[in-house]
């Protein structure tokens, strides 16, 4: 048994070594076969590396060679420029020589023309001297100074000039004072042939009738008219009962009245006479009628192509179309008198749209007055208000000056004081009841008589000029003077009218001498 054993242990380790040698001899084998592969791989770099040399060595031969070509050429292309350069070279000398002559050349002149200078001074200096001494002499020989003789020069000159200019001032004055006449009278009539009222204005009305149905007389007439109580309070018109089925309107100012005129109209035509609905209507037509005047404002102001102005400006402008001084309706009377004032101021080359702006504003003091507590005249007034309102003094001071309460001081002043004047006096523009005319014509005798110096006093073109006569002996050219304007003065304190006055005084000495035949034998 134990050699069975030990027979198969041999046999078992026989295959191991066996097996392990068998092993040794492959991966022995599978190494030779790296080792062969590796050794042909470098055989196929170093072919690979000495074909790759000889190729680069065939390159650079073949570039070395065209290089050396290139070379050649250039040499040559060298020995071929070389003439030619040395012409340019012996052409650059040339011109650095020329160069030095022409330089030498210059400052020999330069020298020439240093000592010339030099004489040409010294000369002027010889030339003052004796000029120095000359005058010298012939101040000596007068007795007197250059400057004092140019003084007295410059003396006569001015006072030769002084009374020259005088009298071209005299002359222009005179002829100013001979053609100004006619030339303002052509240049007013002009504007009245051109001017053609654009629209007219509504007539104020101061009357409304009672209503048709006898229900709502009856209702109206309830309590005293106690329903149109409810109306005055609210716009402080009173209506008193007329004969004729007619109620009269009474209130502080025109626009307040036709407040009331509409407040009145819109009940009745409701049908309804309470109290509640006339404190409606009264409201609404207050509404209504400030939208009027807001429209009528920016009507005048689109009629007159006048642009960029104060929406308070052009409400009080659209309020003057419930105004009225003499029955001319005042919102028509300032467009009138700024299309006036522009074709004026177009004839004279001045600026249009300025003359009309202007004059549309002229009268906006006359609301302020009714309406506010506005102090001064209704042209300062209404100067004040457009000023406060943004309108420049060039705008502002026509409107203060147009009654003269600012002295005028510019064209313009003038020409919307005259545009005011034209607009008022036209024919037909405003009409006044005989009685007020002749209570007017009285009033203005007596303010003449009231005066010592005068003897008579006429009133002609129908109140619009008065032509006192003095005692010469008692009055004198300045006398005359003063009187006319304190009559002119005192006129515009106490009277109203339409337009202006015209106060004309007169003196007059008539001497008389009778020649007869022989006195002097």
């Amino acid at each position: 048994m134990i050699d069975v054993a030990v027979t198969g242990l041999v046999g078992a380790a026989a295959a191991a070594g066996a097996m392990a040698l068998a092993q040794r001899r492959a991966k022995a084998a599978q190494l030779e076969a790296v080792r062969q592969r590796k050794a042909l791989g470098l055989a196929a770099v170093e072919v690979e590396r000495e074909a790759g040399l000889a190729g680069a060595e065939a390159q650079a031969l073949a570039r070395r060679r065209r290089l050396e070509a290139t070379l050649s050429e250039r040499e040559a292309a060298l020995e071929a420029e070389g003439p030619r350069l040395e012409k340019a070279e012996a052409a650059v000398s040339a011109q650095i020589d020329g160069l030095a002559e022409r330089e030498a050349a210059i400052d020999a002149g330069y020298d020439a023309l240093r000592e010339r200078r030099n004489t040409i001074r010294d000369t002027v200096r010889d030339a003052r001297q004796a000029d120095g001494r000359i005058v010298e002499v012939l101040e000596q020989a007068a007795g007197s100074t250059r400057q004092e003789v140019v003084e007295t020069l410059r003396e006569q000159l001015g006072s030769r000039a002084a009374v020259a200019a005088q009298k071209a001032a005299r002359l222009l004055e005179e002829r100013t004072e001979a053609d100004r006449e006619s030339i303002a009278r052509r240049l007013m009539d002009n504007a009245c042939q051109r001017y053609g009222s654009p629209q007219p204005a509504n007539r104020l009305i101061t009357n409304v009738l009672l209503p048709k149905s006898d229900k709502l007389k009856a209702a109206l007439a309830d309590d005293g008219y106690g329903v149109l109580k409810a109306i005055t309070e609210v716009t402080e018109v009173s209506f008193e009962p007329q004969d004729g089925d007619k109620l009269h309107l009474r209130a502080p100012n025109p626009y307040q009245r036709e407040v009331g005129r509409l407040a009145y109209e819109r009940m009745v035509r409701a049908g309804m006479i309470t109290e509640a609905v006339a404190k409606k209507a009264a409201d609404k037509a207050a509404q209504d009628l400030e939208k009027t005047v807001r429209d009528a404002g920016k009507r005048a102001a689109k009629l007159l192509r006048i642009r960029s102005m104060h929406p308070e400006i052009l409400h009080l402008v659209g309020k003057l179309m419930y105004r009225t001084s003499y029955t001319q309706n005042q919102w028509q009377h300032a467009i009138e008198t700024a299309f006036l004032c522009s074709m004026m101021a177009e004839n004279l080359g001045m600026n249009v749209e300025v003359a009309r702006r202007s004059a549309l504003i002229h009268d906006i003091g006359k609301v302020l007055w009714a309406e506010t507590e506005a102090a001064g005249s209704h042209a300062v007034s209404g100067a004040k208000f457009a000023t406060e309102h943004g309108e420049p003094p060039e705008i502002v001071h026509p409107v203060a000056a147009h009654h003269n309460d600012e002295p005028p001081s510019t064209a313009l002043a003038h020409l919307v004081a005259a545009a005011d004047a034209l607009s008022g006096a036209r024919p037909g523009a405003r009409r006044e009841t005989l009685e007020s005319f002749s209570e007017r014509v009285e009033a203005l005798e007596a303010i003449c008589q009231a005066f010592g110096e005068v003897q008579k006093a006429a009133i002609m073109s129908g109140g619009r000029e008065v032509r006192i006569q003095v005692d010469p002996r008692a009055v004198d050219d300045l006398g005359a003077m003063e009187l006319s304007e304190d009559l002119a003065a005192r006129i515009e304190d106490e009277l109203t009218y339409p337009g202006q006055i015209k106060i004309t005084v007169m003196r007059e000495i008539v001497s008389t001498a009778v020649a007869r035949r022989g006195r002097g034998r």
